[in-house]
């Protein structure tokens, strides 16, 4: 900075010589919020020595350090010095340095001019900001609002932004510094110097000044440090479990105070949640189960930079619980049966209970989701249910009922059913029977046809009782009414198991003509009967000789009847 010296001659005044001072500079204009410097030089008279220095504004003395450390100063050291921070339009008027020495205070003639504005403008030193404190949310952009303003008579060659770092070190321009390379950009045209970070880090916390230098000797001016807080999003719960039916407040928190649009928004499993937030709370009340989950919270402005999930637990009792029987349906006796039992829960049910009720009485079977029944018997038919426990509370599933067979009921079922269809069966034989014997015997005579090659019938020898001439023979066959019996043998098939029958009609009285043409018996052919039909009928004709002459010719008479071919059905 440039001012022009003031030499002031002090007269002597009670005995002292003159005292002469300079202020450095000695009228200045500074931007509001930045910071000046005020120095002098003096001389005391000669034969004193200096005890303390004191700064006063228009004749009010300046404390050396005030409670918000704006004004620093030393009253003990020699050296006049005084540094105002954040100045505001209140600090513009005269300072002047008075030197105590002895029991006596003497000052000379003139003061340092100090003028504070609120904008930029030519003639004018500083750096005013929006404010020398921000906060950014780690991975946002940030933007720091500057001006500043130098003499009319200066030209500003130089303009940048450093990061205030050890003491000894050089003051490095962000946009050429590694860590900010790409990051950083200077906003600002002339009077105006504002910076804006990308992607802010956690390591970009920090103080921060602007400076800027003129083509004039000693017009170089740094504002005063902005410090920047870098933060994150963290969800903090009044309770991170709580039971279903309760209440519980979210809260998206940062570790500084965010300017701005804050507006937050809440996610559950990385989804939109359906609650409304209030600032940068979520209140649930009451919490449903549906409300378990991961949640977490962003700006509204930067829903890409969420903050880190917290988990709510909601704890409800068991629900939707269920038994079932396997196998299921009717079970026989003295095997065993198995109980399932399922339930929803959190925390998970700790302890199953398995009950039977048969009327009003309730038995208690045993514990455990799967339990298993062992010989089991008509007295353990009934219902059974289960009981799911846990730390919150219980619920009965529904009943399922259990009947038990035994197995000696289950044999006669059986047998039952297949005594039925053989019942069944032997009515429709005999019904079949019944139709087939009364139907007419086929005619005498007839010829066989190819279903009779088929038929198990089998004829074999017929043999005639002989006939004699004797008398007792003959009394008793008249006696008798005339009838001669014949043994006859019929050959059936081995599959047939009703047995043939055979009709033998009587003789009657015949003529000598029947006699002669009818030497033999006759022997009717039976109708003509499928291969399936097992039952046989013959009816045979035996003709007895009217005379005895006849009877002696021919003392036996007797026939053949031949078996018929048997031939297989196709």
């Amino acid at each position: 900075m440039t001012g022009i010296p003031l030499t002031l001659l002090l007269l002597c005044t009670a005995g002292l010589q003159a005292l002469s001072i300079t202020y450095t500079p000695k009228e200045i204009c500074v931007l509001k919020g930045s910071k000046v410097r005020l120095q002098c030089t003096y001389t005391l008279p000669a034969g004193y020595r200096f005890k303390a220095g004191h700064w006063y504004k228009s004749d009010s003395l300046i404390p050396s350090r005030d409670s918000n450390g704006n004004i620093q100063h030393n009253t003990a050291s020699p050296q006049c010095l005084l540094w105002i921070h954040n100045l505001t339009p209140s600090d513009s008027g005269s300072y002047e340095y008075k030197v105590k020495i002895q029991h006596t205070t003497i000052t000379g003639p003139g003061r340092a001019a100090v003028r504070v504005v609120a904008t930029a403008q030519k003639g004018c030193w500083g750096v005013s900001y929006s404010s020398t404190s921000f906060c950014a949310l780690r991975g946002s952009t940030l933007d720091i609002p500057c001006t500043y303003g130098y003499p009319r008579d200066h030209t500003v060659i130089k303009t940048f932004w450093h990061k205030e770092g050890e003491k000894g070190k050089d003051r490095i321009d962000l946009r050429l510094d590694a860590r900010y390379r790409g990051r950083v950009e200077h906003l600002g045209t002339e009077n105006n110097c504002t910076l804006r970070i990308r992607d802010v880090r956690q390591t970009d916390s920090g103080q921060y000044t602007f400076r800027y230098a003129t083509d004039k000797p000693g017009g170089a001016f740094s504002g005063v440090p902005v410090t920047i807080a870098v933060t994150g999003l963290q969800v903090s719960m009044t309770a991170d479990t709580v039971t279903e039916g309760g209440s519980v407040t979210l809260s998206c928190n940062t570790n500084c105070n965010l300017r701005g649009n804050t507006t937050f928004i809440w996610f559950k499993n990385t989804q939109p949640t359906r609650h409304t937030a209030i600032n940068n709370t979520l209140h649930l009340n009451p919490v449903s189960s549906e409300d378990t989950g991961n949640y977490s919270c962003a700006l509204n402005r930067h829903k890409e930079h969420p903050s880190p999930g917290a988990t709510l637990d909601v704890r409800y009792a068991p629900r939707k619980t269920t038994a079932l029987v396997a196998p299921p349906g009717e079970i026989v006796g003295n095997n065993s049966m198995t109980l399932i039992c399922s339930s929803d829960a959190n925390p998970p049910v700790h302890n199953y209970t398995w009950y039977m009720k048969r009327g009003t009485q309730i038995s208690p079977l045993g514990a455990g989701q799967s339990f298993i029944a062992a010989n089991i018997n008509n007295d353990t038919s009934g219902l059974y249910y289960c009981v799911a426990r846990n730390s919150v509370g219980e619920q009965n599933s529904t009943g399922v009922s259990v009947l038990i067979v035994g197995q000696s009921s289950a044999k006669n079922a059986a047998i039952g059913v297949l005594v039925v269809v053989v019942a069944v069966l032997l009515i429709l034989v005999l019904l079949w029977l019944r139709k087939r014997k009364s139907r007419p015997p086929s005619k005498k005579g007839s010829t066989s046809t190819p279903q009779q090659a088929d038929s198990d019938l089998v004829y074999d020898d017929v043999s005639a009782v002989a006939v004699t001439s004797d008398p007792a023979w003959r009394r008793n066959t008249e006696a008798d009414d005339d009838v001669q019996y014949s043994i006859i043998q019929f050959k059936g098939s081995k599959e047939a198991e009703v047995a043939p029958y055979a009709s033998i009609q009587s003789p009657r009285a015949q003529t000598a003509q029947e006699d002669v043409q009818s030497p033999y018996a006759s022997v009717q052919s039976p109708r003509a009967q499928t291969a399936q039909e097992d039952v046989q009928y013959a009816a045979v004709n035996f003709s007895r000789p009217k005379d005895t002459s006849q009877v002696e010719a021919d003392q036996v008479i007797y026939s053949t009847v031949n078996k018929p071919p048997k031939t297989r059905m196709r």
